[in-house]
């Protein structure tokens, strides 16, 4: 994901190469390039199951979102087979881009990234709708909905 503009000093000058080494370096529990939790490999191209699953075409199994192996689809699930291009990044597990410790970053894909920041992101939602009913009423009156 990349770093917002307002939010990029917050980062040392040196992340991209943190980044880097925590991603493809450090081998984490699924092994280097992929994510930490759920095993996905980056870069590839995987198939994915609405619940989840997907597969895994090194070990030729399904796996589920912690990278167990998966029971295999039946031919309802696998009509609804999507592919997705797995891209890690690297996640700050307290939410704090100064806080770089190896032991605060994590190498994660993009569902499992988004599963973690999921309360900031609703907190970040509510904060940016209540901002456009504030301006909403300062300039225009009661805030319409279009």
């Amino acid at each position: 994901m990349p770093i917002r503009p307002e939010a990029r000093w917050h980062y040392p000058i040196d992340w991209p190469q943190i980044s880097q080494r925590v991603r493809f370096k450090i081998t984490g529990p699924h092994g280097a390039g992929r994510c930490w939790k759920c095993g996905r490999p980056h870069g590839r191209e995987v198939k994915i199951l609405a619940d989840g699953r997907w597969f895994d075409s090194d070990q030729g199994t399904w796996r589920d979102d912690n990278g167990q192996p998966a029971p295999w689809p039946d031919i309802v699930e696998a009509c609804r087979i999507r592919h997705s291009r797995i891209v890690l990044a690297t996640c700050h597990l307290d939410h704090d881009p100064q806080n770089n410790k190896l032991k605060n970053l994590r190498a994660w894909c993009q569902r499992c990234h988004l599963n973690h920041d999921r309360a900031q992101h609703r907190l970040q939602y509510r904060i940016t709708i209540m901002l456009r009913r504030a301006l909403g009423d300062l300039f225009l009156g009661p805030y319409r909905r279009w």
